[in-house]
């Protein structure tokens, strides 16, 4: 999930004020290599009210939700691969700074 600070359109309200998200756009409504920009609060509204969006734009949302939940599912192991290296380092680079014998 990145944030764009530029002339894109929000996909729920298609305005072009405020911070605007962009998530990678792929699926049944998606093509390769183009996202999808949204306002965290208009995600949140399609979420409450559901009705007043349409089924199309509710069915992106939900997408979007998904997408998002499975980066933070993806980012939690890779995380902690990460601290297992750095504590090898770490502890490498100790027994580097210990004097020969």
């Amino acid at each position: 999930m990145a944030i764009i600070l530029g002339k894109v359109k929000c996909l729920f309200c298609n305005s072009k004020d405020g911070l605007i998200y962009s998530i990678c756009d792929y699926g049944i409504y998606g093509e390769i290599g183009r996202r999808l920009y949204y306002h965290p609060e208009c995600l949140e509204l399609t979420q409450i009210y559901p009705e007043s969006f349409g089924h199309r734009k509710v069915d992106m949302a939900l997408k979007i939700i998904d997408m998002i939940q499975e980066c933070k599912n993806f980012n939690k192991n890779i995380i902690s691969k990460y601290e297992k290296k750095l504590e090898k380092l770490k502890i490498s680079h100790f027994e580097n700074m210990m004097p020969a014998k």
